[in-house]
């Protein structure tokens, strides 16, 4: 089982684009975090920022930047459109919905960051009163833009599922004739990146460390769909990977990969990894995810910088 943790590790890895020869995080400084705090209070419209709903919405709508996008708690995918689209439809007395705390700056890659919270949600409980009833390990992504921090993305891992949860029937997507996906260079590099997805299971399965240790950038982590509080970064997943014992039938299957934003070297991308393993009946046991995969360029290179695993719903694998 150390080494399926260790598979599915690898498996939800991440690549962000940085500039050439540039690693992690000279600028990671509290000052920083404290900036992109304020950002994300912002974004989820809580702490000194919180305000009616619909002014949320209104508020994310020009917040968001245009390649925003999200993985819901149940593993679905929306774009910035469909999210503002889906939550003008509602509205939810003041107070009702996310509560960021544990926020973590992870790396800075120029004028891209990436960062994690723990996000606490609320609904109406008996007698009309809110209560807490969900929480997740959110991965959040910034973008500088025009000299401003705004949110780029996020991956939202549940540690707690709302009871009764269910999926989030979606419109088609807007943007699916977007001008950037027909374009040669978009075309060029989600084909890149798919086969270094591909290669990066194989390694995994393979035990090929040297190829995951070039690949992985120095700050690489990721949150885990099955164990998301758990620290996971890149020497302790090349430590399972080494004493991993795979049993016959177990792996990490990756399939619709689709490249989600690009930005001056990151890239920005989601697939679906179904998660073979044998549970202690002997029983083969898949379960899909749906995962936030980010990239950076160091050195003329892709590498991977992070990852979030989302389980998708049942009723949702897509």
């Amino acid at each position: 089982m150390r080494w399926f943790q260790g598979f599915a590790l690898a498996a939800v890895l991440g690549i962000s684009a940085l500039a050439a020869g540039q690693d992690a995080a000279p600028k990671a400084t509290p000052d920083l975090e404290k900036v992109l705090w304020d950002v994300n209070q912002q974004w989820l419209c809580s702490g000194p920022y919180q305000k009616p709903y619909k002014a949320c919405v209104e508020f994310r709508s020009k917040y968001w930047v245009d390649q925003f996008f999200e993985i819901g708690r149940t593993g679905y995918v929306q774009d910035k459109t469909q999210m503002v689209a889906q939550q003008s439809a509602v509205d939810n007395p003041l107070g009702i919905g996310p509560h960021p705390d544990a926020f973590k700056l992870r790396a800075v890659y120029g004028d891209f960051a990436l960062a994690t919270d723990i996000t606490s949600f609320t609904t109406l409980g008996p007698g009309g009163q809110p209560m807490f009833t969900s929480s997740a390990k959110v991965l959040r992504l910034f973008v500088k833009e025009k000299g401003e921090w705004r949110p780029a993305a996020a991956a939202l891992v549940p540690v707690v599922m709302p009871p009764g949860s269910n999926p989030v029937v979606l419109p088609p997507a807007v943007h699916s004739d977007n001008p950037r996906e027909k374009s040669s260079s978009w075309a060029d590099t989600e084909k890149q990146l798919a086969a270094i997805d591909e290669k990066w299971l194989d390694s995994a399965m393979n035990k090929k460390l040297d190829y995951i240790g070039q690949l992985f950038a120095d700050r690489w982590f990721e949150i885990l769909g099955w164990d998301p509080t758990r620290d996971t970064v890149k020497q302790s997943t090349l430590n399972v990977l080494a004493d991993a014992n795979r049993k016959p039938g177990e792996g990490v299957v990756p399939d619709e990969f689709k490249l989600r934003a690009l930005y001056p070297n990151i890239a920005l991308a989601t697939d679906r990894r179904t998660r073979t393993w044998i549970d202690n009946s002997g029983r083969q046991v898949k379960t899909p995810h749906r995962s936030l995969l980010v990239f950076v360029k160091q050195n003329g290179q892709w590498k991977s910088a992070a990852a979030a695993l989302v389980p998708i719903s049942p009723k949702d694998d897509r």
